[in-house]
């Protein structure tokens, strides 16, 4: 199995990661000079990055079993390890979940920002895929 510090992609999501969280809170630091909107920014960050790279390597493990159950011809090969798979996710939404209302509720951390940080990993997904594309579209 690849690494994610030897694939591209996720070596650039990385570094477009990092780059992203550290500017968007010290513009937010910066533009409404708040403690509290800047940190719920920063921990909004944090939570999609450790939801995404979790992810990844539970899909990574889901995939290898499936094609290892597949080699060996079993009939309904990934029914089992697909349950498993939707029952993690789910856990971890929950969990997710329970995590941001605590965050809210007893921190008082503000809602929208911590949006709008978990987001940012999607958005850079997004962004670095059609860049991705775009890129072999040039080079082809």
């Amino acid at each position: 199995m690849e690494k994610a510090e030897t694939n591209p992609f996720f070596k650039d999501l990385r570094n477009l990661s990092l780059f992203a969280t550290l500017t968007g809170f010290f513009l937010l630091s910066l533009i409404y000079l708040s403690t509290i909107i800047s940190f719920s920014f920063l921990v909004g960050a944090l939570l999609g990055y450790l939801n995404l790279f979790t992810l990844k390597e539970d899909g990574k493990k889901f995939l290898q079993k499936v094609y290892n159950n597949v080699m060996c011809c079993m009939e309904k090969p990934y029914q089992k390890e697909r349950t498993l798979f939707l029952i993690k996710v789910y856990l971890r939404l929950l969990a997710l979940g329970l995590i941001f209302y605590f965050l809210i509720t007893w921190l008082k951390l503000h809602p929208v920002f911590m949006i709008v940080g978990f987001t940012l990993v999607y958005v850079q997904i997004f962004l670095l895929t059609l860049w991705y594309t775009l890129k072999k579209k040039e080079i082809c």
